[in-house]
């Protein structure tokens, strides 16, 4: 562990003797990210060579496998997104509590059995012996992407978990994210917006009432896949994520219907919307 951090770090800032080499992404594959990552597509060119470097990093010290599904370039890429997302804002973070990230074919219930009337699990990360692996439908992933209207996606939910997680505690408060000062009226906040859930009164979905941890992340994944709908419905839980995070999620979708008008990243001159955008909807 503490050579894939060295690793990490001397590839970040540049030291020649443990420089980490990072593949530059084909055309296609910038393709498919523009396609299926809104975050990536509102980025200008210099901050998705960034974005792409750092995907490149994330896989030189996360291994991602198949439990019973092949992993392709694409399951990578998206992994590797859903990691760089949450912590756009902050250049050297390292996930430190992630070694693997394993694909499975569909979801599966506590004793990891397929096919059964609770096999409702879509992704998990490991605690105990199970610690620095992450668990990950394959079809749930892609859908995360592909459907930003749910309010779901299970890569940022699993993420954020380790965002959680990372001081040890899973208490719903990334405090590595930001000042503990601001823990008390997140929690009371909390405490007020999981109250409406159960009283049927929230627009935030029904699992974020099971407990602080799992509040934080599905409000995660709203305030990433529909952020100006959380702003107008939850105006003060849009504004602790965007202190979280550090920034504004709702103001980056903005640009995304722009960027569609702009040039194709395969460099065949035309407008993106009107090249590998539709070849990707029909792949």
């Amino acid at each position: 562990m503490l050579e894939k951090i060295k690793r990490y770090l001397t590839s970040l800032f540049g030291l020649a003797d443990y420089v980490v080499p990072v593949e530059p992404l084909s055309d296609e594959m910038r393709a498919f990210l523009a396609q299926e990552v809104s975050f990536y597509a509102a980025l200008n060119e210099a901050d998705r060579l960034i974005f792409e470097k750092r995907i490149g990093l994330f896989l030189s010290t996360t291994e991602i496998v198949g439990h019973d599904v092949e992993v392709t370039r694409k399951d990578e890429l998206l992994v590797a997104s859903a990691a760089i997302i949450l912590v756009w804002r902050f250049p050297d973070w390292y996930y430190v509590n992630l070694n693997t990230v394993a694909l499975v074919s569909g979801p599966f219930n506590e004793n990891s059995e397929f096919g059964k009337s609770d096999s409702l699990i879509s992704g998990m990360v490991g605690t105990g012996p199970m610690k620095g692996q992450m668990i990950l439908s394959k079809p749930a992933l892609h859908y995360g992407f592909s459907n930003e209207r749910d309010k779901k996606n299970v890569a940022l939910h699993e993420f954020s978990h380790l965002l959680d997680l990372v001081d040890g505690g899973h208490d719903g408060f990334p405090e590595r994210l930001t000042d503990y000062a601001h823990a008390v009226p997140w929690f009371d906040l909390i405490q007020k917006e999981m109250a409406l859930i159960h009283d049927k009164k929230s627009n935030i979905r029904e699992y974020g009432g099971t407990n602080p941890m799992e509040f934080f992340a599905v409000a995660t994944e709203y305030f990433f896949e529909r952020p100006g709908l959380l702003c107008d419905k939850h105006p003060k839980v849009y504004e602790a994520l965007q202190e979280f995070y550090q920034l504004d999620a709702a103001a980056i979708k903005k640009q995304v219907k722009p960027r569609k008008k702009s040039a194709c990243p395969c460099g065949s001159g035309k407008r993106y919307k009107r090249c590998c955008m539709v070849r990707s909807a029909h792949a």
